[in-house]
């Protein structure tokens, strides 16, 4: 089975530099574009079935890298975002440059993140095991391409139940930019990378986005 890991598109917190969390916050003009084009160079995958975060931003992403495809969109908590709390909207420079801000860890120090409010990585890593388990696992035999649309940190806390990557090292790897495509295979209960991070669209000089 093929999995493919999406993550949404542009808001206008990701382009101001915000941590949204589980702040609802939709994609901007730019967001709608990159998912369209992502869509676009994903077309030749037949998915059987859709998986998203509920917020708005990834149902948004998962809405338009559908397209034509008559396939189910199921939404399930489990794929929401890290919880920052009340310190969701602050700016992710400040919160790297000053280390008695609560996210100084999450960004700068992964391993020593300790949440003042919201969830700990612990909370992050256990819902996505139970999504792994849960969802991923009996589809094995049912579903040849599935799609899951998420969130940055999620994304990366998944891996990290396949990978057993150390926590210290959770902002390593490729990066998971917006509407970055990590594609997976299931055998026999087993997963494997195949690709992470894969970008469908290059930056034009002029700040446009093509295939």
């Amino acid at each position: 089975m093929n999995i493919y890991l999406v993550r949404h598109g542009e808001t206008i917190w990701n382009k101001d530099g915000r941590i949204q969390g589980r702040e609802d916050v939709p994609l901007n003009e730019k967001g709608i574009e990159l998912a369209e084009i992502t869509s676009k160079g994903m077309k030749e995958i037949p998915f059987d079935v859709i998986y998203s975060s509920p917020l708005i931003r990834a149902r948004k992403t998962a809405e338009i890298m559908r397209g034509e495809r008559i396939c189910p969109i199921h939404t399930d908590e489990r794929l929401r975002e890290m919880s920052f709390g009340r310190y969701e909207g602050s700016l992710i420079l400040e919160a790297a440059g000053d280390e008695s801000h609560p996210l100084h860890d999450f960004i700068k120090n992964p391993g020593r993140y300790h949440a003042r409010d919201g969830e700990d990585f612990i909370q992050v890593i256990a819902r996505a095991r139970s999504f792994i388990h849960e969802v991923l696992l009996p589809l094995a035999g049912h579903a040849e391409h599935v799609m899951i649309a998420s969130h940055g940190a999620l994304i990366r806390c998944f891996l990290r139940c396949i990978e057993e990557r150390p926590l210290a090292e959770f902002w390593g790897g490729t990066a998971q930019r917006n509407c970055a495509v990590t594609h997976l295979e299931l055998e026999e209960g087993r997963f494997r990378i195949v690709e992470e991070g894969r970008l469908y669209y290059e930056i034009q000089p002029d700040g446009s986005f093509r295939l």
